[in-house]
């Protein structure tokens, strides 16, 4: 990434959100010593979430544009020069730009719409995001443009005017993990700025190792994230019919995970175990506690 921001008017902010990565202060120790770019290194007493994280950096930043990158992300080509040029375009004068980050196949999971009746209807059998993220990819071809407008990006890699992002207040800190970019565009959307996607500009992402081995925090975790949100931005009447598919959704997980249990016992009892205590919380996510040790 260095050789894409090696000019004085970028600035780097590493947040080490109390890992237990041995390599991080080697790194830090890399980025300190480039004196082409300001670097300065935050680490944390222990870990505050992703979007605390972000806002934590976002506080010391200086620069008219913020640009969020997970560690887990790889930058092959200058998209950052791209993406500054694309911010002089009045269709991105103030907004939210996100980057291919998860595109597969004949599906792109790298941004989407909001939740809606018909995709939360699909999703008891798991199948909504499947088919959201096929409309993403279709929207995507046909479109002869390279940003297309979308509702949200993914937060793995992303620019907003910081201008924005602190009118916003950052991202909400109700959220853990999961979910908070998509607050985050939701909010932005609603103050009449536009969240675009760039199908083109492609960043790698590896994706979290940690979400391979906790299988009941991360599975918690997600759905704590989607239930805030959706408690946060749907009116009454829709949110108890969302409880209801979320319930339905779950009972069909629940099911599969048993039927799937003599392949990878571990893994089927920390998803069933995060899967009870989410319907134990459906309208009350806020309660659901962020302790990645299942109890």
């Amino acid at each position: 990434m260095k050789q894409f921001v090696n000019k004085s008017d970028f600035e780097i902010i590493l947040v080490d959100n109390n890992s237990d990565d041995k390599t991080i202060n080697e790194i830090a120790e890399d980025f300190s010593n480039t004196s082409n770019f300001s670097f300065r290194f935050i680490k944390t007493v222990k870990n505050i979430g992703f979007g605390n994280a972000c806002n934590l950096a976002a506080e010391s930043a200086n620069g008219t544009y913020l640009c969020f990158l997970n560690p887990d992300t790889e930058i092959k080509s200058d998209v950052f020069s791209f993406i500054l040029d694309k911010y002089k375009d009045p269709d991105l004068t103030k907004g939210i730009a996100g980057f291919n980050v998860a595109e597969t196949g004949f599906v792109d999971y790298s941004a989407g719409y909001f939740p809606n009746l018909f995709f939360e209807a699909l999703n008891i059998f798991s199948l909504g995001r499947v088919f959201e993220a096929f409309l993403v990819k279709v929207k995507s071809r046909l479109n002869k443009k390279d940003m297309i407008n979308l509702d949200w990006v993914m937060g793995a890699a992303f620019f907003i005017n910081r201008d924005l992002f602190i009118e916003l207040n950052g991202f909400d800190s109700d959220y853990f993990l999961y979910f908070e970019e998509m607050d985050l565009c939701k909010r932005a959307k609603n103050s009449g700025a536009v969240v675009k996607y760039f199908p083109s500009v492609k960043v790698d992402h590896i994706g979290s190792a940690g979400s391979k081995k906790n299988y009941y925090f991360f599975t918690k975790m997600f759905y704590k994230g989607k239930l805030l949100f959706l408690n946060k931005h749907s009116k009454r009447h829709f949110l108890y019919i969302y409880q209801i598919f979320m319930f339905l959704h779950i009972l069909t997980q629940i099911l599969l995970w048993k039927i799937l249990s003599f392949n990878n016992k571990s893994k089927s009892q920390g998803k069933i175990s995060a899967f009870r205590e989410v319907l134990s919380h459906l309208s009350s996510p806020q309660n659901l506690s962020n302790n990645p040790v299942q109890i």
